[in-house]
């Protein structure tokens, strides 16, 4: 056997199993600071009961299997949400005419708008036929996710209530935490080992479990960005033959440099 080092970097891919088996589209997941592998078994042993000195006549293993631990790096609504069980849904941008702040307002309130990622706020109060219209930084101010803060409300005359918004909002994506099914996911490492000039290396895991995120780091400091990491069970995929040259679980490939 030649000698040869590893020292791997390389993508993470991941693609859910779909109804029947089938896979849906491979997804690279981002940067993934670790990906490392434990084999785990439970030992069968036992110890003969004639000599006297009880010797060890039998040990073997089952239950054999593999967890995965991983690193992520990319914190996005996809990662966060496939790695929290959630339910996932989407707002495209549009417009909003006419939503009704809660009724009566007062000095000081903090009101939540029916929609994120807003810009061009417009409020008027409800006085017919010719709404007044309040002031951003006198009466009332707002930010990108919705949160109209009412700051100091006319009075001379004062405003006819309900107040009315209307503004733009952006696209968002939204994963609710702990709403969604476990799933299950093929993975595929494609990596390159740099301590043998960049010879290809190929991991594959044909079914696994992934567990929930492990922590999920949301304010930082020092000069660290922040990582998540998650955990991959593999399980058996039967839909392989146990005597096939991919076996059931996943596979090691190198390749020559």
């Amino acid at each position: 056997m030649s000698e040869s080092y590893y020292f791997g970097q390389g993508k993470l891919w991941i693609a859910e199993i779909l109804a029947g088996g089938l896979l849906g589209p491979w997804v690279w997941i981002g940067d993934v600071s670790e990906l490392s592998g434990q084999g785990a078994e439970t030992r069968v042993q036992h110890r003969e009961s004639f000599s006297g000195v009880n010797a060890m006549v039998r040990d073997f293993g089952k239950e054999l299997g593999m967890t995965w631990n991983a690193t992520m790096h990319q914190l996005d609504a996809d990662n966060v949400g496939r790695f929290t069980r959630s339910r996932m849904s989407a707002q495209i941008a549009g417009t909003v005419t006419g939503e009704e702040l809660p009724n009566p307002v007062a000095d000081g309130d903090l009101i939540a708008l029916d929609h994120m990622n807003v810009t061009d706020l417009v409020i008027t109060d409800s006085l017919t036929p010719t709404p007044a219209e309040l002031v951003r930084g006198t009466h009332f101010d707002y930010d990108v996710f919705g949160d109209v803060e009412i700051l100091t409300l006319p009075t001379s005359p004062a405003p006819t209530q309900p107040l009315v918004a209307a503004y733009s909002h952006g696209a968002t994506k939204q994963a609710a935490f702990l709403a969604g099914t476990d799933k299950n996911y093929a993975l595929k490492y494609k990596g390159i080992n740099l301590a043998e000039n960049g010879a290809p290396i190929l991991v594959e895991l044909y079914k696994t479990s992934a567990g929930l995120l492990q922590q999920l780091s949301l304010i930082t400091s020092g000069n660290q960005l922040a990582g998540s990491p998650v955990t991959f069970t593999t399980l058996l995929d039967s839909s392989k033959p146990a005597s096939g040259d991919l076996g059931q679980f996943g596979r090691f490939v190198e390749m020559a440099a």
